[in-house]
């Protein structure tokens, strides 16, 4: 790689890529992958199956929101009807 810098010199370089730190220790290893061989296991490999939990009540989330919707747009109905100047 040809040096383009003029306030460099070749000689620092060569000084900086000698004092760069060599060691290459490997991380920390925890215990429960040490013996780990293959990173890409399938998720389901590992673990176990848990329960599914059902929501208390029946109504699904986009039920919920469409009751919402019309609550809100009949309560504005009835405001127009009994105020004329009502803007939602």
């Amino acid at each position: 790689m040809p040096n383009d810098d003029d306030d460099i010199s070749p000689e620092e370089m060569n000084d900086a890529t000698d004092e760069t730190p060599t060691d290459m220790t490997a991380p920390e290893v925890n215990p429960e992958t040490k013996e780990l061989v293959e990173w890409d296991e399938a998720p389901e490999v590992t673990g176990h199956a848990v329960s599914k939990v059902l929501p208390e009540d029946e109504t699904s989330a986009a039920e919920q929101l469409v009751f919402e919707g019309t609550d809100e747009a009949e309560r504005d109905r009835r405001m127009a009807a009994a105020d004329p100047d009502f803007e939602p």
